[in-house]
């Protein structure tokens, strides 16, 4: 039985799940549920071709720095793309006003190649990478061929990334949020690691803040929000060192979703 702070005994002895405020702390980060057909980046093939349902976000596999960011210039009055390099700190943490717990869901199959499943919703019993982003960012518009001309959103952002990679030995498995999936490994239905990337941010903290790998378990769950609550206590530091990367594509639907990365990364990165 998996024993922490997060979780009490009653009087009686059997144990009690997480303390309210610990749940409405999750409850408030976790993200909204929404499952989609899966997306293999592979062979660039849709699971299920009826699939039409816009992705919250699919993200970078390695999240990277921009090359540039909008801003709005007062002399010509209108949006112009900025060299990120000549943006102090505090002028680029003026432009990430979206604060959001981003959830993706990736099924693994046996080969390894993992495919896109949604943000959220109860699994079967099998493999799975869960990428949370707790990230202050912006949106830019991207536009791509792919089948048609078409557009897509390049999200673009400061935070922490924490990965589970998980096997699931049931069938009905929560995986919307880390609370639910801490009750799961506490019922012994699911078992992994998780691991924690901060891009964007430097500050002597962040290394103090952060773990880097851990057992999937109460105790690394309970890491995981300490460690996201300083990540974002670090974001509002003035003498915090901001560069903005690009995290994801949102607003695409999942079959055409290789070509908007691949315009994201063009017209972001290089």
């Amino acid at each position: 039985m998996l024993t922490s702070p997060f979780f009490r005994r009653s009087p009686k002895g059997s144990p009690l799940r997480f303390p309210l405020a610990c749940a409405l702390l999750v409850l408030g980060i976790s993200g909204c549920a929404e499952v989609f057909p899966a997306y293999d980046f592979g062979t660039k093939s849709i699971v299920s071709p009826s699939a039409t349902t816009k992705a919250k976000m699919i993200p970078l596999e390695n999240p990277m720095p921009v090359r540039t960011i909008e801003t709005y210039d007062p002399v010509l009055k209108k949006r112009v793309e900025t060299d990120v390099l000549s943006l102090s700190s505090a002028e680029i943490r003026k432009r990430l006003t979206s604060t959001e717990t981003i959830v993706t869901i990736e099924k693994r199959d046996k080969s390894g190649s993992l495919s896109y499943f949604g943000s959220g919703g109860k699994v079967s019993r099998g493999s799975y990478k869960v990428t949370f982003d707790y990230v202050n960012y912006t949106t830019q518009n991207l536009s791509f061929n792919g089948s048609g001309k078409t557009s897509a959103l390049g999200r673009i952002g400061v935070g922490l990334r924490i990965i589970a990679d998980l096997e699931t030995s049931a069938d009905g498995v929560d995986l919307s949020g880390l609370l639910p999936i801490g009750l799961a490994a506490q019922d012994e239905k699911v078992t992994g690691r998780l691991s924690f990337l901060v891009y964007g941010i430097s500050n002597d903290k962040v290394a103090m803040s952060v773990p880097s790998q851990s057992i999937l378990d109460v105790s690394s769950i309970q890491k995981s929000f300490e460690a996201a609550a300083a990540v974002r206590v670090l974001f509002g530091l003035e003498e915090t060192q901001l560069e903005p990367y690009l995290i994801g594509i949102a607003d695409v639907v999942p079959s055409v979703a290789y070509d908007a990365m691949q315009a994201g990364t063009l017209k972001l990165l290089y």
